[in-house]
């Protein structure tokens, strides 16, 4: 299985002659300085829709979800971070409530940074504003993505370009497939489509039926990747859409 180069190293600045002493790869060191690291939970809700934004998470290791949650209850999980990224740092730069919730997916450790001081070291920091840039696109990439996807693709196409998306980060090769090594379930998969967990169950099923999906152990198989990737390659347009919608 072929896999591509991390995003973060696509685009490493060589030629940073304003950067004077600083370094491209101590920049979160430098962020991060004077602040203790704190082991959080998984569930750990680190804020809420509506909340005032007052501190960016630098997540050193582990994996937070990023969602939405609508009135009636609907959920749409935007994005997975992961280590390496700092969390919650848009509305802090911009002012104003948080748009979205951040809650952690695995025990992770991380730093807290308040939003003031996270503001002048990045404005005292070309390569921390480089690094933010950077991260500020990749985003833009992938809800581009994500739209595109809820666009164009049938409910079906989005389930498989969701399961071959996660077996990039998450999968070991197994013969001509690959085996996930998280556990998924119909409600999570469902939450990041946006689409009823009765759909992602009856879409799961009929993959089975076809051979090209298996669970074994609670973990599911990916018999033939080609196969299914053969099946997303029906759908007009998407062949870009082979991208890991992860920021990791």
């Amino acid at each position: 299985m072929e896999t591509e180069t991390p995003w973060q190293k696509q685009w490493i600045p060589q030629q940073l002659p304003s950067l004077g002493s600083e370094r491209w790869d101590t920049v979160w060191d430098e962020l991060t300085e004077g602040f203790r690291r704190e082991t959080v939970p998984a569930g750990t809700v680190f804020y809420q829709q509506g909340d005032p934004a007052r501190e960016v998470i630098f997540l050193q290791t582990g994996q937070i979800r990023v969602e939405c949650i609508h009135s009636s209850g609907k959920k749409r999980v935007l994005c997975l971070l992961f280590e390496g990224i700092p969390v919650g740092e848009d509305e802090c730069l911009f002012g104003g409530p948080r748009e979205y919730r951040a809650v952690a997916v695995t025990a992770c450790q991380i730093f807290r940074i308040p939003a003031e001081v996270f503001k002048r070291r990045a404005e005292a920091s070309p390569a921390l504003a480089l690094k933010l840039f950077q991260i500020s696109a990749r985003k833009s990439q992938v809800l581009g993505r994500m739209l595109i996807r809820d666009s164009f693709l049938s409910v079906r196409g989005r389930v498989i370009q969701f399961l071959l998306s996660v077996s990039e980060p998450y999968g070991t090769e197994e013969g001509a497939g690959v085996r996930l090594t998280i556990r998924l379930t119909h409600q999570e998969v469902a939450d990041f489509l946006g689409i009823s967990r009765v759909v992602v169950s009856q879409c799961f099923q009929s993959l089975s039926r076809e051979g090209l999906l298996k669970k074994t152990r609670q973990h599911y198989l990916i018999p033939d990747r080609a196969a299914l990737e053969a099946q997303l390659h029906m759908f007009p347009g998407s062949t870009a859409l082979l991208k890991a919608l992860y920021l990791a």
